[in-house]
C-alpha cells in the first residue's frame, strides 16, 4: 500500500515538474489538486441538424460554455450520452473541452472557403469541430492507421458531413503542392495531458517516450510546412504538458523557417500563455478540461498554388453538392480539386450507393443524411431504439409503401422500407447500437 502511495506521489511530482515552466505557484497547486479529480467531458452541438433548445430540453443538466455556444459540459457518470439516440442520430460529437477550444480560436483566423489538411486526424475530432464552425471548408482528414481512419468515416457519416474526406496514408508520403490554407497537426505525443482521462497514461508516460516522439513531431511539422501555402496557417497541438514537445519543438521549427510568424489570440483568462509567449496551455485545475498545448503559425512566404476545381454534374435536387465519381461509386462533396482527386481516399464525401455484394438497400447509409427525394417517417423513442438495434418497426401509418428515411426528433437515423404494416430495417449491421 505504501509503495503504491509513493508511486502516485512520484507521478504527481513528475507531472508538476512538467507544468512548472508556465504555471505560477497558485496554478501549480490547482493542477496538483485536480489530478485526484475526474476528467471533464463535453459535447459539440451539430447545429446544422439539431437546435440548442432541443438539446437543453432533452438534457437540462448540460452546462453551456460561457464563450463557445456549441460546447456543453456534462457528467458522464450521470449522462451516458454516447449511448443516446441523439448521439446515434448525429446531434452532437463527444470530445474533450480543451480539444474543442482549438477550433474555437482557429475558425475566425482562416480565409473564406478554406482547403484544409488534417495530418493525424483519427478519430476525426479536430476536423469535425472545425467543420461544425466552418461549414464552408473542405477538409482532408488523414491518419496513418487505416483502421483508425475508418472511424473518421463512421463519425462523419453519422453526423452527415460531406466536407470531410477520409484518407489513410503516411503523412510524410503525401506528395502534394503548397496548396492548403490550413494544416491541422495534432501531433503524436507522450499523452501526459490526458492522465485524468485515461489512467493508463500515468504508467505509460516517461522521459524516454517524450524523446522517442520528438523527431516524429519534427518530421510532421516539416511536412506541414511543405503543404501550407503563402498566407496559410499551421495549427500545431499536443496533449502533452512537456515543454520539449511544445514550446521547444516550436522554437526549433521557427528557427529553421524565418517566414513563419506566431499568430496571437485573445485567449480567456483560464488559458495560460506558453514559455516566451510561444502558444497556449490548457491545464486541468485552471481550465475546465484536460491538458492541451496549441499554437497557430502563419506562413508569410512560399507558394500560392491554386488547384483546379473539377466540375461534375450536380445531383438534383441536392443543391450545393457535386458528384465525385470514385472507384465505381458516386460521392457527394461540396467541391473537388484535380490534385486531391488522385488521393487514395477511404470515403471522399458522402457515399451514395451501397456497393456491397448483396445490399438490402440500393443506397449507402450515409446518403440517408442528405437525400431530399424520399419521404421521412418520424419514430417515437421506443421505435427509434428498436431501429437502432436492427429490429423491424410496426406501423399503422397510411404512408405509401416503399423506401423511407426514418427519423427521431427530426434526426435522420437511416433507411427503412415500408411493406404493409411493417418497416424493414435497412441499418447496416456494423452500425447497430445498444442504447439506453
Amino acid at each position: 500500500m505504501k509503495e503504491k502511495e509513493n508511486s502516485e506521489k512520484n507521478q504527481i511530482d513528475d507531472f508538476s515538474a512538467l507544468v512548472k515552466p508556465y504555471c505560477n505557484e497558485k496554478e501549480q497547486k490547482l493542477f496538483q489538486d485536480s489530478l485526484s479529480k475526474k476528467a471533464f467531458t463535453s459535447l459539440l452541438l451539430n447545429e446544422k441538424v439539431f437546435s440548442k433548445k432541443e438539446l437543453l430540453d432533452t438534457y437540462p443538466d448540460l452546462k453551456e460554455d460561457e464563450s463557445d455556444s456549441l460546447l456543453f459540459r456534462y457528467d458522464k457518470e450521470e449522462e451516458r450520452l454516447g449511448k443516446s439516440l441523439l448521439h446515434f442520430g448525429g446531434a452532437f460529437y463527444l470530445l474533450d473541452p480543451s480539444s474543442a477550444a482549438i477550433s474555437y480560436y482557429l475558425a475566425p483566423l482562416v480565409k473564406k472557403n478554406p482547403l484544409v489538411m488534417d495530418l493525424c486526424a483519427a478519430p476525426g475530432g479536430k476536423s469535425i469541430a472545425f467543420s461544425f464552425r466552418r461549414p464552408d471548408s473542405l477538409i482532408v482528414a488523414n491518419d496513418i492507421s487505416y483502421s483508425r481512419a475508418v472511424e473518421i468515416t463512421k463519425n462523419t457519416d453519422r453526423l452527415g458531413l460531406s466536407n470531410i474526406l477520409s484518407l489513410a496514408v503516411d503523412p510524410l508520403n503525401l506528395n502534394l503542392n503548397e496548396m492548403f490554407d490550413l494544416i491541422i497537426l495534432d501531433a503524436p505525443c507522450s499523452g501526459s495531458g490526458m492522465v485524468r482521462k485515461d489512467c493508463k497514461m500515468k504508467d505509460d508516460w516517461s522521459i524516454e517516450k517524450v524523446n522517442r516522439l520528438l523527431p516524429i513531431q519534427e518530421g510532421l511539422l516539416e511536412k506541414a510546412y511543405s503543404l501550407v501555402k503563402n498566407g496559410g496557417l499551421i495549427a500545431y497541438s499536443t496533449c502533452s504538458f512537456s515543454v520539449d514537445e511544445d514550446e521547444n519543438q516550436i522554437k526549433a521549427f521557427l528557427k529553421k523557417h524565418k517566414d513563419l510568424e506566431v499568430v496571437p489570440i485573445k485567449a480567456s483568462k483560464d488559458i495560460l500563455k506558453g514559455v516566451n509567449n510561444l502558444g497556449y496551455h490548457l491545464i486541468p485545475g485552471v481550465y475546465q478540461g484536460e491538458g492541451i498545448y496549441f499554437i497557430f503559425l502563419r506562413k508569410t512566404l512560399g507558394g500560392c498554388y491554386e488547384d483546379s476545381e473539377i466540375k461534375y454534374r450536380t445531383l438534383s435536387p441536392l443543391k450545393g453538392y457535386q458528384v465525385f465519381f470514385y472507384r465505381k461509386n458516386e460521392y457527394l462533396v461540396p467541391k473537388m480539386y484535380g490534385e486531391l482527386s488522385k488521393l487514395p481516399f477511404i470515403a471522399p464525401g458522402i457515399k451514395i450507393h451501397d456497393d456491397s455484394p448483396h445490399p438490402k438497400c440500393e443506397f449507402d447509409y450515409a446518403y440517408s443524411k442528405v437525400n431530399a427525394s424520399l419521404p421521412l417517417y418520424e419514430l417515437d423513442e421506443k421505435e427509434a431504439k428498436d431501429y437502432a438495434l436492427g429490429n423491424e418497426v410496426v406501423t399503422h401509418s397510411a404512408i405509401k409503401d416503399g423506401l423511407l428515411i426514418l427519423t427521431y426528433k427530426g434526426l435522420r437515423l437511416g433507411f427503412g422500407k415500408k411493406v404493409g404494416l411493417r418497416i424493414k430495417n435497412y441499418l447496416p449491421k456494423g452500425l447497430r447500437a445498444t442504447l439506453i
